[in-house]
């Protein structure tokens, strides 16, 4: 008898640690179908810091590979700072946001540089509008002058002469983003040492012409 007692309650305390450890992996369940419908970046604790990653990333090179293994590192990066478990959906929510983010900087920039009715962006000189693009879109942490960002305002002021767009009134029926990333890598491509000082001498040259 005294086994027989000895079995069951070794039985019952078994059951016990079963339905405990059950009652664990629902629990593990719920938080993580919880999650899977609670991710999302606005109002998270990283909004801010992402966008400011975001800003920084487009104000040098206004396209962005989520695919990336850099970007998917600092994508990751993030989803830890949240507190969120890593899987694909996760990385899939914060790319989606970035993407849709960096279509409205493209859309931003357009506008700027030819929806602006009050400022002749024509007439502006390089530092000038390098000012008028970046200074209130860059949070203060981001340095303003930064060459790779400097090349970008010299790179969008030559295509936008180099296709008369000023004079055009707009971009409206013109591929504007297509059109400028083919100009970029044409200017890329170009092994000339000296390439980026000739392309800035030509610009402030048509600026001079424009205001005289």
């Amino acid at each position: 008898m005294a086994v027989l007692s000895e079995i069951l309650k070794e039985q019952k305390k078994l059951t016990e640690e079963v339905n405990k450890l059950r009652g664990e992996v629902q629990r593990i369940k719920n938080k993580e179908a919880l999650s899977m419908t609670k991710v999302s970046v606005e109002g998270s604790t990283i909004e801010k810091e992402y966008i400011n990653f975001l800003k920084a990333k487009f104000s040098v090179f206004p396209w962005i590979n989520f695919q990336d293994q850099e970007i998917q590192g600092m994508l990751k990066d993030f989803t830890s700072k949240a507190g969120w478990a890593e899987r694909s959906h996760v990385l899939g929510v914060l790319s989606s946001f970035g993407s849709t983010k960096f279509t409205y900087y493209r859309n931003q920039t357009t506008a700027k540089l030819m929806g602006n009715k009050e400022i002749d962006v024509e007439g502006l000189s390089l530092k000038s509008l390098h000012n008028y693009l970046w200074k209130c879109f860059l949070p203060p942490a981001i340095p303003l002058v930064d060459i790779e960002r400097e090349r970008l305002t010299l790179l969008l002021r030559s295509f936008c002469a180099s296709q008369k767009l000023f004079r055009k009134g707009g971009t409206s029926g013109f591929a504007f983003w297509a059109e400028f990333h083919k100009f970029v890598d044409t200017v890329n491509k170009d092994g000339r040492l000296d390439k980026w000082e000739k392309l800035e001498e030509k610009k402030e040259r048509r600026i001079e012409k424009y205001l005289s």
